[in-house]
């Protein structure tokens, strides 16, 4: 099946709300100064430390679906996700 993906790039130093979606992973563009937090309803399911260096990561084929996705970047950081809107 074909991965129907879009790119979002994330807020930086801020919260990016997705909501309702299919998520397929997370490029890190340039080398984490910050943190990022994935969050399903306020609850983080992934955390990458300052120093996470580019690539993409949280990769998952088909997809995995949240509900109520949140990305929060604490500093100026070059992220983007790849999701599907539902």
């Amino acid at each position: 099946m074909e991965n129907e993906s879009n790119p979002k790039k994330l807020t930086a130093s801020g919260t990016t709300t997705i909501g309702s979606c299919t998520m397929y992973g997370v490029n890190i563009n340039k080398t984490l100064t910050g943190t990022l937090t994935i969050n399903e309803g306020g609850v983080a399911v992934a955390q990458f430390a300052i120093g996470t260096t580019p690539a993409t990561h949280f990769v998952v084929n088909n997809g995995v679906r949240f509900s109520n996705l949140t990305f929060v970047l604490s500093a100026a950081d070059d992220v983007t996700a790849f999701t599907r809107a539902i």
